[in-house]
Formats: C-alpha cells, sequence, structure tokens
C-alpha cells in the first residue's frame, strides 16, 4: 500500500485522487537531446517520496542521475555520461572519459580493476593468443535491449518495473548475456536490482563483476561517516592510509587540493539474514540526518572495495562490492577466479535505499551491532 503525502493509500482510495498513476510517480521512458549524452535512452523512476533514479539503458542499463529530495546521491562527471558510442575501446583507461561517474557504473563481465593482459587461447583462435582488458572493461558501456517497463498493481501495491539484457561477446571470445532487473514500490525509497549472468556460448569464460558505486555531495561532506559490519581493519590497495586508524577510512572530509585516491579492501560480517548492509550517513541533511544504504550478498559478491576520492571537483566515495580482488594473476592463485561453464548462471542482488532521520539511522546502526 503506497505511504504517499504522509498518509496510506489503498489503490482505489489513491486513483479516485488523479488520473493516471503517473501524477504520483512511474516509470517513463525519455531521450538525452544535447551533449555528449545526446540520443541515450533513461528510463526515469519516480517513486513519489522524492526518490528517483535515472536508469540509462544504452549505459549497460545502469543507474545515472539518482536523488532524494532534490540532494543528488551520485557523483556527476563533467562528461555528463556520455553514450557508448564515445567509448575508447583500444585504450587501457578509455574507461575513465567516457564510464565512470552517474550513481552505478557496473564492471566486467571478463575483468575488474586495473588493465592487464590475459591468455585467450581457450578461445581457439591462433591469431589472439591473449587479451589486452582496460581497466573494469566495457559492460558499463554496452547498449541494452530493453524487454519491459511500466508499472502494475498487485493488490494495493504498485510495483515499479524495468528490465532489459545486455550481451557482451565477441567472435572468438566470450558471450555473456546478462538480464536485469530493476524493482521499485510507490511510496518507499528504495529499489532492488537483480541481475542473472549466463555463459551463453560453448565454450569455459572467466567471469568477474564489480558494482562501482559512485557516491557524491551533498550525502558525501565534512563530517559525513561510513558505516559497514567491517571485520577487520582494512587492506590498503592504493594511496596513503593508516587502516588502523579508523578515521582514515569511515569519515570525509572536505573537498582537498592535490588529493590521491584511497582504496580500501574491507573484509565485512554478514546479518543474521546472510546479507551485508552499508551506508554513508550525513548527520547535516534533512531535518536530523540522511543517509543511502546499499545492500548485497556476501556469498556472490564476497569482496568489498571502498574507494575514497577526496580531490577538488572528483569528490566522491565508492561503494563496490565485487566477486573478487584485484590482479587477475593473483586472483587465480588464490583459486577465486570464476570460470563459467557454457550455459552456467550465476545471480547478483542489491538494495538500494535511504534512511531519512534519526531513528531510522540509530536502527541501521543497532542492526550491524546485532551482526
Amino acid at each position: 500500500m503506497p505511504h504517499v503525502f504522509n498518509r496510506w493509500y489503498t489503490r482505489a482510495e489513491l486513483l479516485r485522487h488523479v488520473g493516471h498513476v503517473s501524477q504520483i510517480g512511474g516509470v517513463q521512458l525519455l531521450e538525452a537531446r544535447d551533449g555528449p549524452a545526446r540520443g541515450v535512452r533513461l528510463l526515469q523512476f519516480r517513486t513519489g517520496t522524492g526518490f528517483n533514479f535515472s536508469v540509462a539503458v544504452d549505459r549497460g542499463m545502469d543507474v545515472g542521475s539518482c536523488d532524494y529530495q532534490g540532494a543528488s546521491l551520485a557523483w556527476m562527471p563533467p562528461t555528463l555520461l556520455p553514450g557508448p558510442w564515445y567509448f575508447e575501446q583500444q585504450t587501457d583507461f578509455g574507461w575513465l572519459r567516457t564510464a565512470l561517474g552517474g550513481f552505478c557504473n557496473s564492471c566486467g563481465m571478463v575483468h575488474i580493476g586495473n588493465p592487464e593482459t590475459s591468455n585467450v587461447a581457450h578461445y581457439n583462435f591462433p591469431a589472439r593468443p591473449t587479451e589486452r582488458y582496460g581497466v573494469h572493461e566495457r559492460m558499463a558501456l554496452i547498449p541494452a535491449e530493453l524487454r519491459s517497463y511500466g508499472e502494475r498493481w498487485e493488490g494495493d501495491d504498485c510495483i515499479l518495473e524495468a528490465e532489459g539484457r545486455v550481451t557482451q561477446a565477441q567472435t572468438y571470445g566470450e558471450n555473456l548475456i546478462m538480464t536485469r532487473r530493476y524493482t521499485a514500490w510507490l511510496g518507499e525509497s528504495r529499489f532492488h536490482m537483480h541481475d542473472e549472468i549466463i555463459n551463453a556460448g560453448y565454450l569455459q569464460t572467466e567471469h568477474m563483476l564489480l558494482y562501482h558505486i559512485n557516491i557524491g555531495f551533498p550525502f558525501v561532506d565534512d563530517g559525513a561517516e561510513f558505516l559497514a559490519p567491517t571485520a577487520a581493519p582494512p587492506h590498503v590497495l592504493f594511496g596513503d592510509a593508516d587502516p588502523t586508524q579508523i578515521k582514515q577510512w569511515s569519515r570525509f572530509v572536505a573537498p582537498q587540493k592535490n588529493w590521491v585516491q584511497q582504496t580500501f579492501e574491507h573484509t565485512m560480517r554478514p546479518a543474521s539474514d546472510g546479507r551485508v548492509a552499508v551506508a554513508i550517513i550525513n548527520p547535516q541533511l534533512g531535518r536530523d540526518g540522511q543517509a543511502l544504504y546499499v545492500s548485497y550478498d556476501p556469498v556472490a559478491m564476497p569482496h568489498y572495495i571502498e574507494w575514497r576520492m577526496m580531490g577538488e571537483g572528483q569528490y566522491a566515495v565508492g561503494i563496490e562490492p565485487c566477486t573478487n580482488g584485484f590482479g587477475r594473476e593473483e586472483v587465480r592463485q588464490a583459486g577465486e577466479l570464476i570460470v563459467l561453464e557454457p550455459g552456467e548462471r550465476r545471480s547478483y542482488d542489491i538494495e538500494v535505499g535511504i534512511l531519512d532521520g534519526a531513528a531510522e539511522i540509530a536502527g541501521f546502526r543497532q542492526r550491524l551491532e546485532r551482526s
């Protein structure tokens, strides 16, 4: 039952007040008409609570803009989320010119981390015995096939949905298909993202996946806090930091001149429901604080990366659950490299939502303490 404008409504009661449910919220297909994003299809979700997000269909079905009551959750790049046709595919770091930014960038499906060369002899193409993978590979810049979108009612619940299919394939190479479904609810400030990835080819394929969730100002600001069920001090992957000093990875500062990124790998403790939930809390937002939370399945994604970028302009924090750490050979040696057999599937689930007010934030803290 939707809770909008400070009261609960049955389906019949709500529809008596409007000409169409889109007056309150819904899913609308739009298209960017200017700048580098011109031509990119966008699915705009509005839940009726001030929680809105846009799915860039042509950018891997990832979420671009995302805001709550006028405050952006996402770090937006100067390039304004360009279309995939600008992707510099033959450069190691071309991904940084086109993919990075917006609320979420999906990374993979066959490589995450810095550029590396890998043996691909198993694809039986002697002319290309190795493959050079750029940073975080290309799935964030593959146009999707839009399969469905819209609103539907289940009793008194109005469900907002969209589904698309992203195919990452090449001749003499991988053939991976990701089907992604977004689900949100009228009257609620959250959404659920479900991915199913299948090896649709006839050869083994290596598989890696990372969700690069980019949180920006005003949720990230001086005094904001990263709250997570960490089991130990993190491992420092990049940058200078003392991981035993909690504030060096759990607190955020004002934008800094000449900042060098810090990247931490955390070990998380699942809650009783088997999931891991993390949050970025800003006590200055709203009447008495607001936070963004992300919940994920640590069985499917046993690694967690925090990107702490406090630089001027490039001012963001990355929430990054993933299937494995960085470095293909290190991952292989650790026995963590996923190899999908023909027809094999893997599923991933992420929930994103808002905690509004001191009571909801305190409840989240208490749940973490019990985990």
